[in-house]
C-alpha cells in the first residue's frame, strides 16, 4: 500500500488546515517528521490511521484527542487521505464526533462522525486550499460499517495489523519485547489472529464435557429402567437384587421372564371373572322378576283407595255443573248491563265537562241559550278579520321601537368615543418626539460592537498566553528540579565508574597472575619465572562490575539529556508566552477580558433595545394615521344616523295610532278580560296586534266549549234511556226474572274456568282408575299373591361382591403386565442409547485431549493454540535476527527457550532471550540499555511486520512510519539503524522517521516540520 497524500483540518493541535504530499515527499525514500516533544508529530500519524480505521495508532490512546481545542466551533474537522494498493486508487474523507455550532440560533450541538470513500481512476490533482471537492470516481460507500469494511478488504489489514506493520506508534516498540511470556502470548495471538485455535480448543473441551454428561445420562437411564421395572412388576426384594447386580442382557432376559409369569396370573383371573359375570345375569334377573310382581300389586291396591275417593265426590261436583249453567246464561245478559253502565258514566262526564267550561266564562254567557251564543260567537269572528289586516303592522311595530332605542344609544356612544379620540390625537406628537431621541441615544452606543468585540478576542489572547506562562513556569521549575537530581546522579555515576575503573586497574595484576602457569612466559614481562605473583584480594573488581557501572552511567547521562532538553524547550515555550502576554499577569489579563467583555454587552444590550425602540416608533405612527381616520369616519356617521333617528320616530307614532283605535273598537267584545296595555311600553318585544288576536281567539275558544258541552249532554241522556231498555228485554229472554237475578249468577272468567277444570278433573280421573282396574298385569292379579325382593336383592349383592372382586385382580394383573413390558422395552432402549454414547463421545474425548495437551499422544503437552503461537514467534524471531546481527555489529542475537517461564502455567515455547556474542551469554531482553532497546525493538518490530505482511497474504507496503525514540542511540548505532531503514527503502518502501533528533535532521533533507504556535496550537510544513 502507497500513501499519495494527506489532508487534515481542526485534528489535535492542528486548527488550520494542511496537506502532505507522501509521493513528493519521498522521492528520496525516506523522510522526517521533526518537531518539539508535544507539538503534535504523533497526531500526524493518529490522522493516518484514523482516515482508514476511525481509531488512533495507540491503543492507550483516546479518540477525544482528534478533534483541536484550537478550532472555533464552525470549523468540520476532518482528515482526508488518497492511497494506493493492488486493487486500485481509493480516497477516503473521515470526519470524527465533535461539538459544532448550530445553523439556527446559539449554542453547540453534537455533529456524529462520518465517512465516505470513493474508489478513483487515477491519483488525483492536489485541491485548492479550503475546496471541498467531489472527487471524480465511484462512490464506494458513505456508512461507517460498511466503509470500515471496504478500507480493510482494499488494504488487505486490520488495524492491530496495520500498526504492526506500517504505522510503528510511539510507546509501543518495546512491548512485544519486555512482555513476559503470557502477555508475548496475548499480543501474537491479537496479531496473527490465532483466537480460532483457541476457540476450537474451548469448543472441544465443550464437546468433551458434552459428550461425558451424555454418556453417565445414558448410564443413570439404564439404571433408572432397572428401578422402573422393578417397580412396575411388583418384584420382592431378592429378585429386584438379582436384577440389579445382573449385566446388560441378563438383565433384559430376567426382565422377560417376570413379565411371562405376569402374564399368565392375569389370564387364570380373567376366566374366572367370566363366570362370576355368569352368575350376576342370572341373581338380576330374578330381582327383576320380583320387582315387577310387588309393583303390579301397589298399583292395584292405590286404583281401589282412588276409586273411593272419586265417589265420595260425585254430589259436590254435580253441584258444579249446575252453577256452571247459571253462569254461561248470565254471561248474554253482561254486555246489555255493561252498556247501561257505561251509558251512566258517559253521562256523568257530560255534566261535567259543562261544568268546567262555564268556569271564568262571563254570566251573560254562561246564562244564553244555544242561538245567543252562536251570535256572539260570528260578532268574534268578524272582529279577527278586522285585526288580520293590522298583523303586519304590529308584527314589524317592536322592531321599529329598539332599532329606534339602539339608535339613540348608537349616537350617544359614538359622540363620546369621538371626543375621547380628539383628546388622544392632541398628546400623540410630543410622545413621538421622546421615541425618536431614545433611538439616536441607543445607535450611537450600539456603533461601538465591533470595537469592543476586537477588544475582547485581543484580551482572550493576551489571558491565555498569561495563563500558559504560570502553567509554563510550574513544568519549568520541576523540570528544573529533575535536571539538578540527574546531574547529581550523573556526577555520581561519573566518580563511580571512575573509581571502578581505577580499582579495576590496581588489581589487574593479581587477576593476570591467576593464569600463570610455571614455565609459561608472564603476558606482561615476558618472565617463564614466577617467584612472587600478585594475589587477588576480597575486594577485587571484575570486568562485569566495570560493565556494570558503565551501564549505569550510560543510563545516568541519557537521563541528564532528556531533562536538560525538557528544560531547554519550557525555556523557550516560557519566553514564547511571556512575549505573548506583553508584560500582563493573569490576574489584570482576566480583568481586562471582564471589562471588555462588559461593554459588549453594553453594546449588544443597546443594540436590542435600539430595534425595540424603532419597531415602537414604527406602531406609534401607524396607530396615529389610524386613529385619525377613524375620527373622520364617527363625524360622517353621526350626521347619517341623527337624521335617521327623525324619519323612524315619526313612522313609529303613525302606527302606534292606527292599532290603539282598533284595540278600542274591539272592546265589547272582551268584557271581563284584563288586557296588558300593549302600546305602553316603547320598544316592547310584543306584537300589540297579536296580543288583541289572542284574546279574541281565546273568546271563540270559550264559547265553542259552552257548546259543545250542551250538546254532548243531551245526547248522554238520550243514550242512558235507550240502554235501560235494552237490558230489560235481555234478561227476560235467558230465563232470569229480574235484573238482580241476573247479576247474581254472573262469574268472573277465571271463576268459570276453575269450574270447568274441576268438573273435567273430575271426570278424567274417573275414567283413568276404571281403565288401570281393567289392565290384564293387575285384573289378573290372585287376591294373596306375595313377592319376596329382600331375598333376591341379597343374591345380586352377593353375586356382585364376586364379581367386583375378581375384575379388580384381574384389572391389577393386567397392568402390571402391561408396564412391567413396557419397562422391559425401556431397559432395552437405554442399553442401546448407553452403547450409542459411548461409541459416539470416543473420538471427541480423544480429539480433546490431544489438542489441549493432556493427552498421551502429545508429547510436548503443546495445546493447539500454543504449537501455532510457538511456530510463528520462531518466524518473528528469525526475521529479527536478520537485522539485529546488522545493527548490533554482530552483537546481539535474539533466541525463542521452550523453557517454562512460571511453575503455575504448562505453557512453554514462547521465553525468549537475547545472546551477547561477546559473551557467549544468553540475558533476560530486559536487562538492555534504552538504546540496545530501541534497536532489538525495532528489528523485532519490523520482522513481526514481515511477518505479518506475509500472513495477510503478501500485501505489499510501500509506506512504513517509524515512530519512536531515535534519541537513544549513539551515533554509530544510529548510522547502522538507518542503514536498515534504508535497506527497507532500497525495497520499493518509502520509511517516514518520527524523532526530534539533531542528528536526523542532518541526515535527513526530505521532512515535515511541526511547530508550535504562541497560542498554544501547532502548524506543519513539509520540504521536499
Amino acid at each position: 500500500m502507497h500513501l499519495h497524500s494527506l489532508t487534515l483540518r481542526a485534528i489535535g493541535p492542528f486548527p488550520g488546515e494542511h496537506r502532505i504530499d507522501f509521493a513528493e515527499l519521498g522521492a528520496s525514500g525516506i523522510f522526517l517528521l521533526e518537531g518539539p516533544t508535544g507539538a503534535g508529530k504523533s497526531t500526524v500519524i493518529d490522522a493516518v490511521v484514523f482516515a482508514l480505521y476511525g481509531k488512533v495508532a495507540s491503543e492507550a490512546a483516546s479518540e477525544d484527542r482528534l478533534r483541536s481545542a484550537y478550532a472555533t466551533d464552525d470549523v468540520e474537522s476532518f482528515v482526508d487521505i488518497v492511497f494506493e494498493t493492488g486493487s486500485g486508487v481509493y480516497r477516503v474523507r473521515r470526519t470524527p464526533e465533535f461539538r459544532r455550532a448550530k445553523k439556527r440560533g446559539t449554542g453547540t450541538t453534537t455533529q456524529q462522525a462520518g465517512v465516505r470513500m470513493w474508489r478513483l481512476a487515477t491519483v488525483p490533482e492536489p485541491p485548492r486550499p479550503g475546496a471541498d471537492e467531489e472527487p471524480h470516481g465511484e462512490l464506494v460507500s458513505a456508512r461507517l460499517d460498511e466503509a470500515g469494511a471496504e478500507i480493510q478488504r482494499a488494504v488487505g489489514l486490520d488495524r492491530r495489523q496495520f500498526v504492526q506493520t506500517v504505522v510503528l506508534p510511539q510507546g509501543e516498540f518495546a512491548s512485544f519485547l519486555r512482555a513476559d511470556p503470557e502477555q508475548r502470548r496475548g499480543l501474537l495471538q491479537k496479531v496473527f489472529g490465532t483466537e480460532v485455535y483457541e476457540r476450537v480448543q474451548a469448543q472441544l473441551a465443550d464437546l468433551q464435557r458434552t459428550a461425558q454428561k451424555s454418556v453417565s445420562t445414558a448410564r443413570a437411564a439404564v439404571t433408572g429402567a432397572v428401578e422402573h421395572f422393578c417397580g412396575a412388576a411388583g418384584l420382592a426384594t431378592d429378585t429386584a437384587e438379582t436384577l440389579r447386580s445382573a449385566d446388560d442382557e441378563a438383565a433384559a432376559d430376567l426382565a422377560r421372564t417376570h413379565i411371562a409369569q405376569l402374564a399368565a396370573a392375569a389370564d387364570d383371573l380373567a376366566a374366572r371373572e367370566l363366570a362370576a359375570n355368569a352368575a350376576l345375569v342370572a341373581a338380576r334377573a330374578d330381582l327383576d322378576a320380583a320387582r315387577e310382581l310387588e309393583s303390579a300389586t301397589a298399583r292395584r291396591n292405590a286404583l281401589r283407595v282412588e276409586q273411593a275417593v272419586l265417589v265420595e265426590r260425585a254430589p259436590e261436583v254435580r253441584a258444579d255443573v249446575g252453577r256452571l249453567d247459571a253462569a254461561r246464561r248470565a254471561t248474554v245478559v253482561g254486555p246489555a248491563l255493561d252498556g247501561v253502565r257505561a251509558a251512566e258514566r258517559a253521562l256523568a262526564a257530560a255534566q261535567e265537562a259543562r261544568m268546567l267550561a262555564r268556569t271564568g266564562v262571563p254570566g251573560r254567557l254562561v246564562d244564553s241559550d244555544v242561538s245567543a251564543l252562536e251570535a256572539i260567537r260570528s260578532d268574534v269572528a268578524a272582529a279577527t278579520v278586522r285585526l288580520e289586516r293590522l298583523r303586519p303592522i304590529g308584527a314589524e311595530l317592536p322592531a321599529q321601537e329598539r332599532e329606534l332605542v339602539d339608535a339613540r344609544k348608537d349616537l350617544a356612544r359614538d359622540q363620546e368615543e369621538r371626543a375621547r379620540l380628539a383628546a388622544d390625537l392632541a398628546e400623540r406628537p410630543a410622545a413621538r418626539t421622546a421615541l425618536a431621541a431614545q433611538i439616536a441615544e441607543l445607535t450611537q452606543v450600539a456603533g461601538e460592537l465591533p470595537l469592543h468585540q476586537e477588544r475582547v478576542l485581543s484580551a482572550e489572547a493576551v489571558l491565555t498566553a498569561a495563563r500558559h506562562v504560570d502553567s509554563t513556569l510550574v513544568e519549568l521549575t520541576e523540570a528544573r528540579g529533575r535536571r539538578d537530581a540527574a546531574v547529581r546522579t550523573a556526577t555520581t555515576a561519573v566518580d563511580t565508574e571512575r573509581a571502578v575503573r581505577t580499582a579495576r586497574i590496581n588489581g589487574i595484576a593479581g587477576e593476570i597472575a591467576t593464569g600463570l602457569v610455571n614455565g609459561d612466559p608472564c603476558p606482561v614481562c615476558g618472565s617463564a619465572d614466577h617467584p612472587a605473583p600478585a594475589v587477588v584480594t576480597p575486594d577485587h573488581v571484575s570486568s562485569e562490575d566495570v560493565e556494570a557501572a558503565e551501564q549505569v552511567r550510560a543510563a545516568a547521562e541519557e537521563t541528564l539529556q532528556v531533562a536538560g532538553a525538557a528544560v531547554h524547550t519550557l525555556t523557550e515555550r516560557l519566553e514564547a508566552h511571556r512575549r505573548a502576554a506583553g508584560g500582563v499577569d493573569s490576574a489584570a489579563a482576566a480583568e481586562r477580558v471582564a471589562q471588555a467583555r462588559e461593554a459588549v454587552d453594553v453594546a449588544q444590550r443597546a443594540a436590542t433595545e435600539r430595534r425595540a425602540a424603532a419597531t415602537l416608533l414604527a406602531d406609534h405612527d401607524l396607530e396615529t394615521a389610524t386613529l385619525t381616520s377613524r375620527a373622520a369616519e364617527l363625524a360622517e356617521h353621526v350626521a347619517s344616523l341623527d337624521v335617521r333617528l327623525g324619519s323612524l320616530a315619526e313612522q313609529v307614532a303613525r302606527r302606534r295610532e292606527e292599532i290603539a283605535h282598533e284595540i278600542e273598537a274591539a272592546g265589547s267584545l272582551l268584557e271581563e278580560t284584563e288586557l296588558p296595555d300593549v302600546l305602553a311600553d316603547e320598544g316592547s318585544p310584543a306584537n300589540p296586534v297579536a296580543v288583541l288576536e289572542g284574546a279574541l281567539r281565546d273568546r271563540a275558544r270559550s264559547i265553542d266549549a259552552l257548546l259543545e258541552a250542551e250538546n254532548d249532554v243531551r245526547a248522554a241522556t238520550r243514550s242512558v234511556t235507550d240502554r235501560q231498555a235494552e237490558l230489560v228485554r235481555v234478561t227476560t229472554e235467558n230465563g232470569f226474572e229480574d235484573v238482580a237475578g241476573a247479576r247474581a249468577a254472573r262469574l268472573a272468567g277465571d271463576e268459570i274456568t276453575e269450574l270447568e277444570r274441576r268438573i273435567a278433573q273430575h271426570e278424567a280421573a274417573v275414567a283413568r282408575v276404571e281403565a288401570g282396574l281393567a289392565e290384564p298385569q293387575v285384573a289378573d292379579l290372585a287376591e294373596d299373591v306375595l313377592a319376596d325382593v329382600p331375598t333376591a336383592r341379597t343374591a345380586v349383592q352377593r353375586a356382585e361382591a364376586e364379581t367386583t372382586g375378581l375384575a379388580r385382580q384381574h384389572e391389577y394383573a393386567s397392568r402390571r403386565a402391561a408396564s412391567a413390558a413396557q419397562a422391559c422395552t425401556g431397559i432395552e432402549r437405554a442399553i442401546t442409547a448407553w452403547e450409542a454414547a459411548r461409541a459416539q463421545a470416543a473420538p471427541v474425548t480423544r480429539m480433546a485431549t490431544l489438542v489441549s495437551g493432556a493427552g498421551s499422544d502429545n508429547t510436548k503437552a503443546l495445546s493447539l493454540a500454543t504449537f501455532v503461537l510457538v511456530r510463528r514467534f520462531g518466524d518473528v524471531v528469525a526475521a529479527a535476527n536478520a537485522r539485529l546481527l546488522e545493527m548490533s555489529g554482530g552483537r546481539y542475537e535474539l533466541v525463542r527457550s521452550d523453557e517454562r517461564e512460571d511453575v503455575r502455567t504448562r505453557r512453554t515455547g514462547l521465553a525468549m532471550k537475547v545472546v551477547d556474542h561477546r559473551t557467549e551469554a544468553a540475558r533476560d531482553p530486559r536487562t538492555l540499555s534504552g538504546g540496545e532497546t530501541f534497536y532489538v525493538s525495532l528489528c523485532l518490530a519490523l520482522g513481526l511486520a514481515d511477518v505479518v505482511t506475509a500472513e495477510a497474504g503478501g500485501v505489499e507496503l510501500g509506506t512504513l512510519f517509524v515512530d519512536e525514540g531515535f534519541g537513544t542511540l549513539d551515533p554509530e548505532t544510529l548510522d547502522a539503524v538507518l542503514g536498515e531503514l534504508g535497506k527497507l527503502r532500497a525495497g520499493g518502501r518509502v520509511v517516514g522517521v518520527v524523532s526530534h533528533v539533531e542528528a536526523l535532521k542532518q541526515s535527513i533533507a526530505e521532512r515535515i516540520e511541526v511547530r508550535q504556535l504562541p497560542s498554544g496550537a501547532s502548524t506543519l510544513n513539509v520540504r521536499a
